[in-house]
């Protein structure tokens, strides 16, 4: 599949100079399978008030330990305009957070960079045929970001395109960046892709993958699909999968010794991240499928379709507290020592 890159800087260009730089993009890609060159592909997590992904790191707990908590009175930005807004279809959509800048996907298709204070940067067309759902993941100079039809590594600063990989999708949650390997999905199965180039190094197979999470160079999966399930899969090869387990449509988190993973009724099921037993499971029919955040020894999970937040306690599961929040589908973020719901 051919794109090209539609950058629009923010003084403006003319519609000749834009079909220049789009040819002369494509021209590039077509004759070189890409490159981030001298640019640090380092993930953005430690040690720093950014929210450079989903779920904050690549375990996805939704967990900042070093970020500043919030004191003074917030203040709202429109950060969208013209009716290409957010897609929040399937539970994805948001925003990834460095300095003073926000990048995110569009209904449309297009991956943006604007500043907090609304200042359109630049834009680049990945996939108008089904729109960008996913959150782009921050390193220090490139911005990585999948859609249901492609993967595309981006020049932070401008939106270059650096390398595309069609091979390689998502179609719940995100893809996954870690230092040497940025995680998607495809042929059925987990891909591996060089962050450098985005060649991919090694694919796994895993039953209908939709979303991942990664910890210590194994990618975990979670399916949608009643034939799917859960598994887990590193430099190659499947460790152990889970086809008793279906609809497992929000992103799996890991922490600690286990992986969770929440199913459409509202199921919680930790499972031991070596063999995929198991370890216990959290009953709340009726709230649908959420992801949990992972802070403090404790999990939060949200309300999803119910009417209130609960809290666990990571070893047993047992129910530590609830608190009525209304209907909150959006994974909760963990901030230092607080909370925001």
């Amino acid at each position: 599949m051919n794109r090209r890159p539609l950058l629009r800087s923010v003084a403006g260009a003319s519609t000749a100079s834009a079909l220049a730089g789009c040819t002369s993009s494509l021209e590039k890609r077509l004759s070189d399978p890409g490159s981030i060159d001298d640019r640090d592909p380092a993930p953005l997590t430690d040690g720093t008030n950014a929210w450079p992904r989903e779920g904050f790191d690549a375990a996805n707990t939704g967990y900042n330990p070093d970020a500043e908590l919030l004191e003074a009175e917030l203040a709202a930005t429109r950060l969208t305009r013209d009716g290409a807004g957010i897609d929040t279809a399937f539970g994805g959509g948001g925003v990834a957070v460095v300095d003073d800048r926000c990048y995110f996907g569009t209904g449309s298709g297009d991956v943006v960079c604007q500043t907090s204070s609304g200042e359109h940067r630049w834009e680049y067309e990945a996939d108008p045929a089904a729109g960008v759902r996913s959150i782009p993941s921050l390193a220090r100079d490139v911005v990585y970001v999948s859609s249901d039809n492609g993967t595309y590594a981006l020049d932070a600063e401008d939106g270059e395109e650096l390398w595309t990989n069609d091979d390689a999708f998502v179609r719940y949650g995100s893809s996954v960046l870690t230092t040497d390997h940025l995680y998607a999905i495809g042929g059925g199965g987990v891909l591996a892709l060089d962050v450098e180039t985005g060649a991919r190094d090694w694919s796994a197979d895993a039953p209908h993958p939709h979303a991942l999470a990664v910890a210590d160079g194994t990618a975990y999966t979670a399916s949608s699909s009643s034939a799917g399930g859960a598994a887990a899969v590193a430099d190659g090869e499947t460790d152990w999968t889970r086809d008793d387990l279906d609809d497992l449509r929000a992103p799996p988190v890991v922490a600690a010794d286990v992986v969770l993973g929440c199913d459409g009724d509202g199921r919680l099921e930790a499972l031991d991240r070596e063999d995929g037993s198991t370890v216990w499971s959290y009953d709340r029919r009726g709230s649908g499928g959420v992801t949990p955040t992972v802070a403090h020894g404790q999990i939060y999970l949200p309300s999803g379709n119910g009417p209130r937040t609960v809290c666990l306690d990571l070893e047993s599961g047992e129910e530590l507290w609830d608190l009525a929040t209304g209907l909150t589908r959006g994974q909760p973020v963990a901030v230092a020592d607080a909370l925001y719901l």
